[in-house]
């Protein structure tokens, strides 16, 4: 038979209240839940009729001191009798409304389907261990008992993501899934692949990026979650992800980024704007929070390419969703600010991102290796952009330098004019044309070609000059 504790454990868990106080002198659980402005009672002891209405009398009377000490005016108590025959008897005034219940099955006072699944399969602990979690002055651990089904969900799609990203590493030797969900700037805005922005926010690098990012998102969407619903805690994650991915975006172009430590840090912002505003600044709980982003911090910086632009944007972002939650606390003009900003903020960055160029990463990575004359290490990033279809008229470019570098000047030729002819437009590929209309002195083909292009606009320095020199001709 269930005993008090871990009714108190499973309630908590799976509902909104929370611990409030153990009354040693008549062996009660006090539970309280701020929502509802109501108080449950917990006790196992059998009481006559005589002994309800004594204690109904009690609480009616003490109604303002129980106000003060939960911190709230209650409207509702329910007093339960756990291993009682069922029964209900209730009483009111003016101002509240008191209930004595006999439990029998607490599953009729937790509504929470996954309660009994849950309690299906798992084996009971001893009394004292769920005393212990019960009166448990811990405030991460008491967040940590919270069934929280969003955050599990995410955590879960995760990790079948990351397996996934294993599977055709390891197995099938490909880096497909990586290069087809990570995000990368040419991907977002040259082939206009936005579903990158979110799946990049399910997608490791490696096990150990992936279990410090799980542990983190973990421990605080238990806290988001536990604090402001399922709903909440998905929006934050997505909308944090994205944000931190496009202020990302915006410093760097020439590499593919992954991982959800994006929505980490934007739930750590969420969560200490929580406790700012709810004067709950507790110096063991900040302790704890700040402990483990100092270690993950660190422990980042032993990977190579963090982005910290990310965990930056996630952070500031979180704050703004916070202030946002916590609307009725927060002085109006902040409010306004932070609500104009969580506006301005990501379209800024879109803005701002979406000017700059970029290349595919493979062929960025190619062209440096080319111009640091490592042909072999170019070739290879040349094969592996080909290898996964992800070819631009950048990766005929460097192929047809490799070529030319070679000897073999036929097929030098026919990709350099292929690189040219896919994309017209690719700095690269018009200068290699332009040098060779030079080099043919044909001058007027040159005007031809670059007729429409602003000089003014053009990035490569070296094609600005041969515009610039034809403007005098």
């Amino acid at each position: 038979m269930i005993n008090k504790w871990q009714a108190a454990y499973e309630i908590i868990r799976y509902t909104k209240y929370v611990f409030s106080t153990y009354d040693s002198m008549t062996d009660t659980i006090w539970l309280k839940n701020s929502k509802s402005k109501s108080i449950m009672i917990l006790t196992d002891k059998e009481v006559s009729d005589s002994e309800i209405e004594t204690t109904t009398e009690n609480l009616f009377y003490n109604k303002s001191n129980l106000d003060r000490a939960v911190n709230f005016k209650i409207s509702k108590i329910y007093v339960n009798y756990i291993g009682s025959h069922e029964f209900k008897r209730q009483f009111s005034s003016s101002e509240l409304k008191v209930s004595h219940i006999g439990v029998e099955n607490i599953g009729k006072i937790i509504f929470n389907p996954f309660y009994k699944i849950d309690t299906k399969y798992k084996k009971p602990k001893s009394k004292d261990w769920y005393k212990k979690r019960v009166l448990s002055s811990n405030p991460l651990e008491t967040y940590l008992i919270k069934f929280t089904p969003m955050t599990s969900i995410l955590l879960m799609i995760n990790t079948l993501i990351f397996l996934m990203n294993l599977f055709y590493i390891h197995i099938k030797d490909s880096v497909h899934l990586t290069n087809d969900l990570g995000l990368t700037h040419f991907g977002v805005n040259q082939d206009g692949e936005f579903y990158r922005l979110i799946s990049s926010a399910f997608l490791h690098a490696n096990v150990d990026h992936f279990l410090f990012n799980v542990a983190a998102i973990y421990v605080l969407g238990k806290f988001v979650e536990s604090i402001y619903g399922s709903i909440k805690m998905l929006l934050s994650y997505l909308i944090t992800a994205v944000v931190a991915n496009i202020i990302s975006l915006v410093f760097i172009t020439d590499s593919l980024s992954l991982g959800a430590s994006g929505a980490a840090y934007g739930l750590m912002g969420i969560l200490l704007v929580h406790l700012l505003v709810h004067k709950k600044v507790q110096k063991k709980l900040i302790f704890q929070v700040v402990a483990i982003f100092v270690v993950i911090g660190v422990l980042s910086n032993f990977f190579s390419n963090v982005n910290h632009y990310a965990h930056l944007g996630g952070a500031i972002y979180g704050v703004i969703l916070g202030i946002i939650y916590n609307f009725k606390k927060v002085n109006k003009k902040v409010l306004l600010a932070t609500s104009i900003l969580a506006i301005v903020l990501p379209v800024l960055s879109w803005v701002i991102q979406s000017q700059h160029s970029s290349l595919q990463p493979y062929d960025e990575q190619a062209l440096r290796f080319y111009y640091e004359k490592d042909y072999d290490q170019a070739l290879m990033k040349v094969n592996e952009t080909f290898k996964y279809n992800n070819e631009t008229s950048t990766s005929y470019y460097v192929l047809g330098k490799l070529y030319e570098v070679a000897g073999d000047k036929d097929r030098a030729e026919a990709n350099l004019s292929y690189a040219f002819e896919l994309d017209p437009e690719n700095e690269l590929a018009l200068k290699e044309r332009l040098y060779r209309l030079r080099k043919n002195q044909d001058y007027e083909g040159m005007k031809e070609l670059v007729n429409d292009i602003n000089v003014n606009k053009v990035k490569d320095e070296e094609l600005a000059v041969i515009l610039e020199d034809l403007e005098y001709r």
